[in-house]
């Protein structure tokens, strides 16, 4: 199903203050970063997911090294 919707990217580090499967929780910030819409026209949605998971990846690979940087 195609519906034409644009994909806005989310990223965050939640996983410093909170990891996973833990029940442990870590004093800190938790930031949030919302990218650009991905336009799907022209791309098919293995394009789509692959342009999402490359920003978001990047995009929390920043926000963990600045978050563990500032502890």
């Amino acid at each position: 199903m195609n519906t034409g919707a644009k994909v806005l990217p989310v990223a965050h580090n939640a996983g410093v203050v909170w990891p996973r499967n833990s029940f442990l929780k870590h004093p800190g910030h938790v930031t949030v970063r919302i990218g650009a819409p991905i336009s799907p026209d022209g791309l098919s949605a293995e394009q789509i997911m692959r342009r999402v998971e490359d920003w978001v990846e990047a995009e929390t690979a920043e926000l963990v090294r600045r978050a563990r940087g500032a502890q």
